[in-house]
């Protein structure tokens, strides 16, 4: 029997193989297209998280890339005004063809810098307005109607086929529109550029928004620091017209309290004292406020020389010695051996030590005690604690202590004839201790059970300072 092939052959005929190859040729066009869309996407992608932030910078990267990678021939990204009704050109790129073609023109740009929302034929404007996107082999239909004369040479000459407009629609609002135009019809376009076009306008819609969102928070950032510095200005400018009569108030109610004008009766002297410690502290307050508006505009300066921190509290001591008296507050300083000289400001710590006692005298019941302290802490900081039997600050309330106007709820002010506070004392005292380059904190185990404030300061060292032919320390400024 001689041996023949079966009828039934599975061997596949060969137009059935080219059909296969031309599918498989398909699928690697379609993959490769793929590809190319989505390294596109990553490409504007990187460009929102980049750290370019100008809205008008953001737009002609992303405009170029199109050009460059996706074979567009323009590419133009608008912005919606909705304040002044108009849409802004943002940024645009035509590719090099184009380019040569409007400069042999004479011609900035193909489309207007600007469009009115009133010129409802213009395409753009329809894209805006409708959130709609639209196809056009018109030049004519994207141009308001006194610059489309002569529009067909001007595409021509472009040698663009197709125009598509798509709005650039977040979160449900239209932030602007892209304009890209393309040499070919759109049946000869390849899936690419039609698949790309569906996706585009969410992407760049949103490193649209991101570049708006973020240059609208820098301008306000900019125009609060102005009014932040007016109002510095105003203050500083207030305070120095008000210390000078306040002041002069003060040294004349001084004289009737002495008799300088005659003898007073008890109800004129009563009168006149409430008057005279109103002044002070209306003084006292202004001279907060001066500097606060030193602080905060680094108008501050402190003049650092060797300080015995001993002798320093020894003298605030005595100042205040009459109105702890007064209040029925015993008022000691206990002495550290050998404690080491501090460098400092010493008109700045006087102001720290007498704000931080003054602070203690208004929570310390009558009867009470505060005691001043000295030690010298493990990183060689000289420490200076003011402790007082007081009323003690509950724990939750001690973040809010060293904050500008930090008049804590309920206050456990104990002695009510003591001047009330601003909430600008412990602030201004951190202010002062930090421009030294030391630290302040406070201790307190609850309410009733008194509070302990430190603050830190470097010991002298003479390499930081240059002694003249007196051996008296030059002074070393230093702005805050």
């Amino acid at each position: 029997m001689d041996p023949k092939l079966p009828a039934s052959s599975s061997v596949s005929p060969p137009s059935d193989l080219e059909h296969i190859t031309q599918e498989m040729y398909k699928k690697n066009v379609e993959l490769a297209e793929t590809n190319k869309t989505l390294s596109l996407l990553r490409k504007i992608d990187d460009i929102i998280l980049s750290s370019v932030t100008d809205p008008s910078e953001i737009a002609k990267h992303v405009a170029q890339t199109l050009i460059e990678d996706a074979e567009f021939q323009i590419a133009t990204l608008y912005v919606h005004d909705t304040a002044r009704s108009e849409i802004r050109l943002l940024g645009s790129s035509q590719s090099k063809t184009v380019a040569s073609s409007l400069q042999a023109l004479h011609i900035a740009d193909v489309f207007p810098s600007l469009i009115s929302l009133s010129h409802k034929n213009n395409l753009i404007v329809q894209t805006v307005r409708d959130s709609k996107k639209y196809m056009t082999k018109k030049y004519s239909d994207l141009v308001i109607a006194n610059a489309s004369q002569e529009s067909g040479l001007l595409q021509q000459s472009l040698q663009i086929k197709t125009f598509f407009t798509l709005p650039l629609i977040v979160r449900g609002g239209v932030r602007g529109a892209l304009v890209v135009g393309h040499a070919a019809n759109p049946d000869e376009m390849g899936d690419f550029e039609i698949s790309l076009l569906h996706r585009l306008a969410d992407v760049i819609g949103i490193a649209l928004d991101n570049a708006l969102l973020y240059a609208t928070v820098q301008e306000s950032n900019r125009r609060l620091q102005e009014v932040d510095k007016l109002k510095d200005e105003f203050v500083s400018l207030a305070s120095h017209e008000l210390r000078t009569p306040m002041t002069a108030i003060k040294s004349y109610l001084w004289m009737a309290l002495a008799g300088k004008g005659g003898a007073l009766s008890e109800k004129q002297t009563f009168y006149l004292d409430r008057a005279y410690r109103s002044t002070d502290r209306l003084i006292k307050l202004v001279n907060d406020m001066l500097n606060i508006s030193r602080i905060e505009s680094g108008r501050i300066s402190i003049e650092l020389t060797k300080v015995d921190i001993q002798h320093l509290v020894t003298e605030v001591i005595e100042e205040v010695s009459p109105r702890a008296q007064e209040l029925g507050i015993q008022l000691t300083s206990l002495p550290f051996p050998s404690l080491p000289l501090t460098l400092a400001d010493t008109n700045k710590i006087k102001e720290v030590v007498i704000n931080l006692i003054g602070n203690s005298l208004k929570f310390t019941p009558k009867g009470g005690s505060i005691s001043v302290s000295f030690n010298v802490g493990s990183d060689g900081q000289v420490q200076v604690s003011v402790a007082d039997t007081g009323a003690g600050i509950p724990a939750e309330d001690v973040p809010k202590l060293f904050q500008k106007f930090s008049l804590l709820p309920g206050s456990y002010v104990v002695n009510k004839t003591a001047t009330q506070g601003t909430g600008l004392g412990l602030y201004i005292c951190k202010s002062i201790i930090e421009l030294h380059g030391g630290k302040i904190w406070v201790k307190s185990n609850g309410v009733g059970k008194g509070s302990i404030f430190v603050f830190t300061l470097e010991q002298f060292d003479p390499s930081k300072v240059s002694a003249s032919k007196n051996d008296a320390v030059e002074l070393v400024h230093t702005q805050l």
